[in-house]
């Protein structure tokens, strides 16, 4: 991923807006940061007066006795008066996804059509279609070999004829974090990033990169939602992970968490993306491995 610019983050103060880019189907989709508080959901109690993202504990797969969705800490970049934090997410659930844009791509109020597709019939049921970079998005009851049939009128209004769109089985993924350096702890999120219909690559990953003060130390944990192909809707948690490495993080008091290898490595490189809407809150961003 290409960062257009870079903000430094300063807790009490707003950020200044930003830019990143992502790569998309050969093309770039521009994100840009906006200024805001954490989502209420972060914190505990949450929006439904219930248990925060960063409260809840690592979901786990009753089947196989492993973690759903795991997170871990990979690359760490300091520049001056910041330090760029990269994490890693994998993914267990199916990953399947697709996306168009063009001259084969057209819209009405519950469809998507795009000539140069050849899906199987319902391949997509109880999918997220995310168009405009999240703009406009709707759930999938049905599919032709190249049309997408909606469960009512796209969020957002009809999209325009040609308007680049995503596919996943992803709805929504919340990504919390608090500032340990200021006392404070997992009832309450500084800082947070919200991405629809979030696209995994083809191992299964995705990478969050995260910049803080050179001061601050954080702990995190991302909440990702999602329906499978059956039609089951979805929530899973990942572990909390401290940054920098040696941060203590409190583990959830509902239970125990997987334990999981923090691996850390200090690069200069950055990721490539492969799509879509950021919501940048508080100097945080997303984009696919």
């Amino acid at each position: 991923m290409t960062l257009l610019s870079r903000s430094r983050i300063r807790r009490g103060s707003l950020l200044t807006v930003a830019c990143v880019a992502a790569l998309v189907a050969g093309s770039t989709i521009k994100a840009s940061a906006i200024n805001a508080p954490p989502p209420k959901d972060c914190d505990t109690p949450n929006q439904s007066n219930g248990v925060g993202v960063l409260e809840q504990p690592q979901s786990i797969n009753s089947q196989t006795n492993q973690p759903y969705l795991t997170k871990t800490l990979s690359n760490t970049v300091s520049q001056p008066g910041s330090t760029t934090y990269q994490f890693t997410l994998q993914t267990t659930r199916t990953t399947t996804s697709d996306s168009g844009s063009g001259a084969a791509v057209s819209y009405t109020s519950t469809t998507l059509t795009d000539t140069s597709k050849s899906w199987t019939t319902n391949q997509w049921a109880n999918a997220t279609v995310s168009v405009n970079a999240g703009a406009e998005t709707g759930t999938v009851a049905s599919n032709t070999n190249n049309t997408l049939t909606l469960t009512g009128a796209w969020t957002g209004g009809t999209p325009a004829a040609q308007s680049p769109y995503s596919i996943t089985f992803f709805s929504e993924l919340l990504d919390c974090a608090w500032d340990v350096t200021t006392g404070g702890n997992q009832t309450t999120a500084q800082y947070a990033t919200q991405q629809n219909a979030p696209t995994f690559d083809a191992n299964n990953r995705l990478t969050i990169s995260l910049d803080v003060n050179n001061s601050d130390a954080v702990c995190d944990r991302v909440e990702l939602k999602g329906t499978t192909p059956s039609g089951t809707p979805f929530t899973d948690y990942s572990n909390l992970v401290g940054s920098p490495n040696g941060t203590q993080c409190s583990p959830s008091s509902v239970t125990p968490e997987v334990p999981t290898a923090v691996l850390v490595i200090v690069i200069g490189g950055g990721a490539i993306g492969a799509f879509v809407y950021v919501q940048r809150r508080r100097g945080r961003r997303v984009s696919a491995v």
